[in-house]
């Protein structure tokens, strides 16, 4: 089990953080090394510079709260352990908080020195087992990738007779390997893809974006798709729109997924609107897509976002997919300082948002250079090794990239 030296307390109560200190040195085998800090910006300065063995985090900071702060945390910090400290009991709260990424979550007030020091360790367990589990996922998933490229590469040459005439059956039989291996190699990617993510293998480059042209060249870039589905594409008229902070192939991709998950579910001859609306109250652009089609479970509702969640499997397997466009679409946003989310539609259908913070020149000329930075991978990493040349998402082309829920 592994030694545990540095301990980072994100902790703005001084009350709570000597209580903490004093329980930590209390247990004499124990030699820690605690530094505390009061402010989530704080605590990301202090790991972009110094290494920790685990993090303690509460979840009432002044710059980030709830389910945020455990975000910035594993973007900051995503290979070291994450324990959430809260005064808050609520099992809900828990177990988002570990879908987000926390090893655990301990209740300010329920807890004691030995309870302390053994979450502690345990936490350091299951981020090492978490971290065998996922690189051995992901090698396994790039020696996959080479081949399967490869199959689905000659089958659609020999569909294309590169090899001579072939007969209709011959031609049927071939169809049905190309499209399960395409299907294949999309999954492979994406499992890859959702590996450097959580894993910080991916940089972003933030610059300021104008929003509207942006999404009018995703919009045309699906219509062939929506045509094939007998759906309309509509993108609704604005006002001037201020610009945005984002990533554009990120935002492409997320708004791609968003767009090509409508028209797969919406009836023929459906329609699919796409919006953009300035937020005022909170300096943020809103982009939102809405279906006309069969609309969200609500026993689905909570889990819409987690790996390889999909509403109903049958129904899912008839449209294709992979149940993971919307995870990864969701790390996108929150890496972006965005948010994501979806509401039931008037009438019918779903409605789902993005929301994205607007262009501040003199404060993200600031935060970029953080941001921008190439995660070192951890040594342990088989994947991050192996895939060291691959910093950025591949963008699936549309059609291809059928991520549903």
């Amino acid at each position: 089990m592994r030694t545990i030296k540095k301990v980072l307390l994100v902790e703005d109560n001084p009350g709570d953080a000597r209580l903490l200190r004093e329980m930590l040195n209390e247990d004499g085998s124990l030699d820690v090394d605690l530094a505390c800090v009061s402010f989530m910006s704080e605590a990301e300065r202090h790991l972009a510079t110094l290494t920790v063995d685990i993090i303690l985090l509460d979840l009432g900071l002044p710059d980030a709260q709830g389910l945020a702060a455990i975000r910035r945390a594993r973007i900051a910090a995503p290979d070291i352990p994450l324990v959430v400290l809260t005064g808050m009991d609520d099992e809900a709260l828990a177990g988002q908080s570990l879908q987000e990424g926390a090893q655990d979550y301990l209740i300010k007030g329920q807890i004691d020195t030995r309870g302390l020091l053994r979450a502690l360790r345990y936490a350091g367990e299951r981020k090492r087992l978490e971290r065998l589990k996922d690189e051995f996922v992901s090698t396994v998933s790039h020696e996959l990738r080479t081949p399967l490229t490869s199959i689905a590469g000659s089958l659609g040459l020999l569909m294309g007779n590169a090899a001579g005439g072939l007969s209709k059956s011959a031609e049927r039989l071939l169809e049905i390997a190309h499209t399960n291996s395409v299907r294949l190699v999309r999954l492979v990617n994406d499992i890859l893809d959702v590996e450097k993510l959580e894993s910080g293998h991916v940089v972003f480059d933030l610059r300021k974006i104008q929003v509207r042209p942006l999404v009018e060249q995703t919009v045309e870039a699906i219509r062939g798709y929506a045509e094939g589905h007998r759906v309309k594409v509509r993108l609704e008229a604005a006002v001037a729109m201020d610009d945005i902070r984002a990533d554009t192939d990120r935002l492409s991709q997320v708004l791609t997924n968003l767009m090509s998950n409508a028209i797969k579910f919406s009836p023929p001859d459906g329609e699919v609107v796409i919006a953009i609306e300035k937020e005022t109250e909170i300096d943020a652009v809103r982009i939102t897509v809405r279906d006309h089609g069969p609309g969200i479970p609500v026993d689905f509702k909570s889990r819409i976002f987690e790996r390889f969640a999909q509403a109903d499997a049958t129904n899912a397997r008839r449209k294709g997919g992979t149940g993971l466009g919307l995870s990864i679409a969701k790390q996108i946003i929150d890496r972006l300082g965005g948010e994501i989310g979806f509401a039931d539609a008037p009438g019918g259908g779903t409605v789902f948002h993005v929301e994205l913070p607007i262009w501040n020149e003199m404060v993200d000329l600031a935060g970029d250079e953080q941001i921008r930075r190439v995660p070192t991978a951890p040594t342990t990493s088989l994947i991050g090794l192996a895939e060291s040349t691959r910093d950025r998402l591949t963008l699936a082309p549309v059609g291809i990239d059928e991520e549903v829920i």
